[in-house]
């Protein structure tokens, strides 16, 4: 008789603690995903003060220890949405405080989940900035760029934040160095595609990037602007702009770009 009602004790303690970690979990699932909403609110309009704000909550959410590698990853994310918005007004300490910020932070999320390839995307994009205020550091900056995007290949080739980074840097790099929009626009093609049929593991995990990819591909399409480009151009950012009304991005920055290049107001 002993022996069953010690039993029972046990699991009834085994069965309060299940219960308690599964509050535990629901508590941490409700905050990310506040979170994750309110940081691409703020990353859709590129404010400072909202993305310091959000960055504030996810680190708060490191409190309740839980999937800390994922916490980390969306600090490292705020840091370059902060790091962006420093970019937009020229401020180059500004940039270069948030983009060494989230290296840092980006990196400890990969020591300790090594097998999430979206962080080495995010890794990737974070060094990309330091072009802009460490070209003498070039070589480091290459090999720093090409190690995270060999990791991410490695863990998931079809992601399309990676496939979208890579059309970014087409775009960006002049074509006497195999860049160029010719070598953009395939990519950034496959990219929307991709995130078109992309369903993540977790809705706690990133699913940022489609604005980007739309809108690079859309500026691809005006800097190119041979016969028909400035059609399918603004049919997809008229397009992309019903999916995603919020994104300054489109509505702001690529549609001006539509505008000059089509001469239009």
């Amino acid at each position: 008789m002993k022996n069953k009602i010690t039993t029972v004790i046990i699991l009834l303690i085994m069965i309060g603690f299940i219960s308690i970690k599964a509050n535990a979990s629901s508590d941490f699932d409700k905050a990310m995903l506040k979170a994750k909403k309110n940081l691409k609110a703020a990353m859709n309009k590129s404010d400072a003060t909202q993305l310091t704000k959000v960055r504030g909550e996810f680190e708060r959410i490191l409190q309740l220890k839980e999937k800390t590698w994922l916490v980390n990853y969306y600090i490292a994310l705020s840091d370059y949405g902060l790091a962006t918005a420093s970019m937009v007004k020229e401020d180059n300490a500004g940039l270069k405080k948030y983009t060494q910020s989230g290296i840092d932070v980006i990196n400890k999320s990969i020591d300790e989940y090594p097998e999430f390839a979206d962080s080495f995307v995010l890794l990737e994009a974070l060094n990309f900035n330091r072009w802009q205020y460490e070209q003498d550091k070039m070589q480091e900056i290459i090999a720093a760029t090409g190690s995270a995007d060999e990791s991410a290949v490695k863990l998931d080739k079809n992601n399309p934040r990676l496939l979208m980074l890579n059309g970014m840097s087409s775009f960006y790099t002049p074509e006497a160095f195999g860049g160029g929009v010719d070598v953009a626009i395939p990519k950034l093609e496959k990219s929307v595609d991709a995130f078109k049929t992309r369903k993540e593991a977790s809705e706690l995990y990133p699913d940022w990037g489609y604005d980007l990819a739309v809108g690079y591909l859309v500026m691809s399409f005006i800097k190119r602007n041979d016969d028909g480009d400035m059609v399918k151009a603004k049919t997809m950012l008229d397009e992309a702009i019903k999916m995603n009304p919020d994104s300054g991005f489109l509505t702001e920055y690529v549609m001006g770009e539509y505008k000059k290049g089509s001469g239009t107001k």
